[in-house]
């Protein structure tokens, strides 16, 4: 049975510049997972607001367009829910990698940062909790089960990696 889930997330991050003038600049992401099959969609927007405050004030607000990056159950080790008492305190999904160019367009220069090229920490509503602790377990159920089938899937010269019982095994006439 081919596995599906989705969960939103969100993320904020702020940049000041101060000399002659002030620049603040906030950026909102709103983002979705979602997990089809073998793959785990990231998609997401950027919404910026950014203030200039000096000889004038301004303030500019820009949309991006929506983002998404694909990646492959085989990049993906596991996934749980956390909670981070980083301001604000709340519930993060945490994705860990298997490789370490998992996350690698996630992160790029208009994607979203990382503290840790393994690790994609994403904040979820508090109301979300739940839903995020259902979505880390069908990733990695929808990873085990991939795992069980790459097993299967081995040649039949490879009897270390059967799952059959030694009774059912192929090798034994």
């Amino acid at each position: 049975m081919p596995h599906s889930a989705a969960i939103p997330f969100l993320l904020h991050r702020r940049h000041d510049v101060v000399g002659m003038a002030i620049t603040t600049t906030r950026e909102t992401v709103h983002g979705l997972l979602r997990l089809d099959g073998d793959q785990l969609h990231v998609q997401w927007r950027v919404a910026r607001s950014t203030d200039h405050v000096g000889m004038t004030i301004r303030s500019d607000k820009e949309i991006e367009p929506v983002r998404e990056v694909v990646i492959p159950l085989s990049a993906i080790a596991g996934a749980a829910v956390k909670w981070s008492w980083r301001w604000p305190p709340g519930p993060h999904l945490v994705l860990t990698a298997a490789d370490l160019r998992a996350f690698e367009e996630v992160a790029g220069t208009a994607g979203l940062s990382l503290d840790h090229p393994a690790e994609l920490e994403l904040r979820l509503r508090r109301s979300d909790r739940a839903l995020g602790a259902e979505f880390a377990s069908e990733l990695e159920l929808a990873v085990a089960d991939r795992e069980i089938a790459e097993q299967q899937g081995l040649g039949a010269g490879d009897s270390a990696g059967s799952l059959l019982p030694p009774s059912k095994s192929p090798h034994q006439g």
